[in-house]
């Protein structure tokens, strides 16, 4: 692939906190250099942090040998004609303005995941990547990793036979990081208020806000300088995002889609948590973990949980005569098991690979991984085949020859917009204590359910309405 005729812009946008996927300036150079790695010519930071836009674009030129720009303003980025791809690495309130715009404009894009902040933002994505024929990457990379590749294809190719039960395990059930977003706050400690809230004169705090309700400035969530950590404190804000459902659930509610051939879909039902509902007072009372999903199939239903992450697998596959669990890093498939119900002793059995040792096909973690997908694609070479999935090897690679192409990503904007509805779903059921039925085709609530519950940011957005 030689894509060094083409220039891109590598940025957070109006967003600042060179966020996304890992955010904090770690995440978000793993991404330029991943850019740069796949050909791209990265011309322009866009950060309304000027602190963090120097040290970024500082990095590029001196990795890639030419002077890169900076500036606070996407939409000088999206009138630059020798622009060609742009990738939106914001905190999630900013994701689907600027995508939409950015297709508007001609770009093609690549937006970290969640890919929205809300069901609306989600439609609007998809009719614009639609309308306007942008080639689209939603950052959910997992798809380009081979132990999820082997996985699904496992799964889709019937080694296990149907699908009954889905188990996507993220967040914890005892501590601010579970599954659902939070009331929003101003302040980690009211005590602390003078010093977070202290004026910073290297961001622009509104450009920050965009969409998101006026609020007072605070360093929780636009981090001071060129920081390294995750950002907690805007990923689990009611106003900003969706908490870990958003955030982890993107990754491995997105492996069960895939598992499910449910990239064009989505469930039929969310039924309420029945575990107990949180203490921490900063939580607002929700519970964590323990919502449930059906989807519907051709061969009956499918049930799928969301577990705490202490059982150890991200997405686990449960069918009439085996299992696949898999996690980054880490695999294992039982097969000849029969139906297996998934509950709490299995669950911890499945863990630590206790349960049925005798039908374990293959197992590995960490170093032995790839051994255990060695084994796997030799007894199970046929089924792997009989799947065809599309096979990437690196996300980001794969968006930038889809750029050349002209063909759809691994990750397109339905796909990736798909998932991020699962996301969006379990929030809702968790933020609002309920349950409701669900149209996977129009992404919309079903039979009368659903009312008080919006499904796109509530007030005008201070002027920035997605549209595709």
């Amino acid at each position: 692939m030689d894509i060094n005729r083409r220039t891109f812009i590598f940025g957070t946008a109006a967003a600042a906190a060179l966020a996304g996927r890992a955010a904090g300036s770690t995440g978000a150079q793993h991404l330029a250099k991943e850019f740069m790695k796949a050909g791209a010519l990265v011309t322009t930071v866009c950060d309304c942090d000027r602190t963090r836009a120097a040290a970024m674009a500082k990095m590029v030129a001196k990795t890639q040998g030419a002077v890169c720009k900076t500036t606070p303003e996407f939409r000088d980025v999206l009138a630059d004609p020798n622009v060609d791809m742009v990738c939106v690495a914001t905190p999630d309130h900013w994701h689907a303005y600027i995508c939409v715009e950015a297709m508007k404009s001609g770009k093609d894009v690549y937006c970290e995941k969640p890919l929205t902040y809300s069901v609306q933002e989600t439609k609007e994505v998809i009719a614009a990547a639609r309308k306007y024929g942008r080639v689209f990457q939603t950052g959910s990379m997992q798809r380009s990793s081979r132990e999820f590749f082997t996985a699904v294809s496992l799964v889709r190719g019937g080694l296990i036979g149907n699908v009954r039960f889905v188990d996507a395990n993220f967040g914890s059930d005892n501590n601010l990081r579970g599954g659902p977003s939070q009331p929003s706050r101003f302040w980690d400690d009211p005590k602390n208020a003078a010093k977070e809230g202290a004026p910073n004169p290297d961001v622009d705090w509104i450009r920050w806000l965009g969409p998101a309700a006026l609020r007072p400035y605070s360093d929780q969530l636009a981090p001071r300088g060129v920081h390294r950590f995750f950002p907690n404190f805007w990923r689990c804000d009611d106003d900003l995002a969706s908490g870990y459902c958003g955030d982890w659930g993107a990754h491995h509610f997105d492996i069960a889609q895939w598992g499910l051939d449910m990239d064009r879909s989505g469930p039929v039902k969310a039924i309420c948590s029945d575990e107990p509902h949180s203490t921490n007072p900063l939580q607002g009372g929700r519970r964590q973990f323990g919502m449930r999903m059906i989807f519907k199939k051709d061969y009956g239903e499918v049930e799928m949980r969301h577990g705490p992450f202490r059982l150890g697998w991200g997405t686990v596959f449960y069918g009439d005569d085996g299992i696949v669990a898999v996690n980054r890093g880490r695999m294992a498939v039982w097969t000849g098991t029969g139906l297996v119900k998934p509950e709490p002793g299995i669950r911890a059995k499945i863990r630590d690979c206790k349960f049925m040792p005798e039908k374990i096909a293959a197992k590995g973690f960490g170093k032995s991984l790839n051994a255990a997908l060695d084994t796997l694609q030799k007894r199970f070479g046929d089924v792997i085949a009989r799947a065809g999935l599309y096979r990437s090897e690196n996300h980001v690679k794969n968006f930038c020859e889809c750029v050349e192409s002209r063909k759809a990503t691994i990750t397109d904007a339905e796909t990736g917009g798909r998932a991020c509805t699962l996301c969006h779903i379990a929030n809702m059921s968790y933020k609002f204590d309920t349950g409701f039925d669900w149209d996977p085709v129009n992404m919309e609530f079903a039979n009368g359910t659903g009312k008080g519950i919006p499904l796109a940011r509530v007030g005008d957005c201070n002027g920035w309405t997605v549209k595709a």
